[in-house]
């Protein structure tokens, strides 16, 4: 509003995590999974269980704005961002999650796979092009982000990119779909587009052959 003067300061938080499987100091392979807008982490942990092996951690940072999903009660849901102080968002997330890698002291030959649903794709996305290095990237129902006019700076460690969407999402369009495996395809990367049965959700079932 008029005659409004914005601030901004910088302060600590407490964020939490979440895993499944092999504590990731001591797994062969780490699963990040970045949850959706709304979503539990740990809900979403346990639409993962199916996929738990011997040596794979399956790990989940939670966005730092929690709200209830309905109302003023009830169960609470987390986000990555909004549209409002969007650029310092984004900034707050990348150090955020480069901090919580760090903390989880991976071993350096661990295979590092990254996969974000619905607004864990454009969170995830960035975070890969500030530079962090994965070994694989699966990007589930979600888009990515529109300012990616030229190719990012990705880690040259990432052997593929896999783009999953459901033929009943209501969400994520098919048009959206098509713009990332045209925008992929002409930066020349090992990209693979997919579609699967149901609307926007995420399955084991979705995720287990490209791991």
């Amino acid at each position: 509003p008029e005659g409004i003067n914005k601030h901004t300061l910088k302060v600590e938080q407490t964020a939490r995590w979440f895993h499944i499987g092999e504590a990731p100091s001591s797994a062969s392979t780490i699963i990040i999974a970045l949850h959706g807008y709304g979503q539990h982490p740990a809900y979403m942990l346990g639409s993962l269980k199916p996929l738990e092996r011997p040596g794979l951690s399956i790990v989940a940072p939670e966005g730092l704005s929690r709200f209830y999903i309905k109302g003023t009660d009830g169960r609470v849901g987390a986000s990555w961002m909004t549209r409002d102080e969007r650029l310092s968002d984004i900034e707050d997330h990348i150090s955020y999650l480069n901090h919580w890698w760090d903390s989880l002291d991976a071993k350096p030959d661990a295979r590092i796979i990254v996969l974000g649903f619905s607004q864990g794709v454009a969170t995830g996305s960035r975070w890969l092009a500030s530079g962090f290095q994965a070994n694989s990237v699966i990007l589930h129902s979600g888009t990515i982000p529109p300012e990616w006019d030229e190719l990012p700076e990705f880690s040259s460690k990432i052997e593929n990119w896999i783009s999953i969407r459901g033929l009943d999402d209501s969400i994520y369009t098919e048009t959206a779909h098509e713009l990332a495996a045209t925008k992929f395809k002409s930066w020349s990367l090992n990209f693979v587009s997919l579609h699967v049965e149901g609307g926007h959700k995420m399955r084991s079932d979705h995720i287990e052959p490209h791991l």
